[in-house]
């Protein structure tokens, strides 16, 4: 009787748990409220390697181009580990008077999962936030999803020397080659691209990521 009793409670809670959960329907009626989503397509900024086409476009196909875009009031970080980059990626951190800048994208609304799987959304590396980017094209100011580590680093990468850095915040050297691709192939101002260059990294090679994007002849500083 008691068994019978356990299988009927869990029976009546799975079938509570299917009627309660949101449908899909739901889901995107709450996409759509979001300030990014125009119609059927949403902004994307892209700040790290997402600003080079090839690289956006490994997951993103319906990604296209609107211009290079300035996000202000944040600075450009580093932080955690990527495998795919040997090294820490990009995040976007709080940070008055400062900039960063970047690629805006127009990308298929039925692709927003696929740039969230991208960013490792699922596996809580990085979490969605629309910000207000301004078009370098003509000074416009559109709502844009980006994405931040939800592992924020604390103290401000550029004002540390290299012996300060902790090994989990150095990106990797293909890292900084991509992001100086992106932002010269975005037509991104020449002064940001040689600050990209200048940036310190863990001089480690991603041979797969540097053979298919074709970075092994872009020039840094460091």
């Amino acid at each position: 009787m008691i068994l019978i009793k356990t299988s009927l409670i869990i029976l009546l809670l799975c079938i509570a748990a299917v009627f309660c959960a949101p449908s899909d329907s739901d889901k995107m009626k709450e996409i759509r409220k979001l300030p990014e989503v125009h119609g059927e397509k949403f902004y994307y900024f892209g700040f790290g390697s997402n600003m080079l086409t090839k690289r956006i476009h490994i997951q993103n196909p319906t990604a296209v181009k609107i211009g290079p875009g300035k996000l202000e009031n944040y600075r450009l970080d580093f932080n955690d580990y990527s495998g795919n980059w040997d090294g820490a990626p990009a995040t976007i951190v709080p940070h008055e008077n400062r900039t960063v800048w970047g690629t805006v994208w127009e990308i298929d609304l039925s692709n927003l999962d696929d740039i969230d799987h991208q960013e490792g959304v699922h596996e809580g590396m990085y979490e969605a936030k629309s910000v207000p980017v301004t078009l370098k094209s003509n000074n416009e100011v559109i709502m844009s999803r980006a994405y931040l580590l939800t592992e924020q680093p604390e103290s401000d990468f550029e004002a540390m020397s290299m012996q300060e850095i902790p090994a989990k915040r150095l990106p990797s050297k293909t890292y900084i080659q991509c992001l100086v691709k992106g932002a010269v192939e975005s037509e991104i101002d020449g002064e940001y691209v040689e600050w990209l260059k200048s940036l310190k990294h863990n001089g480690k090679v991603a041979e797969k990521m540097s053979n298919y994007l074709e970075l092994a002849n872009i020039e840094l500083k460091s």
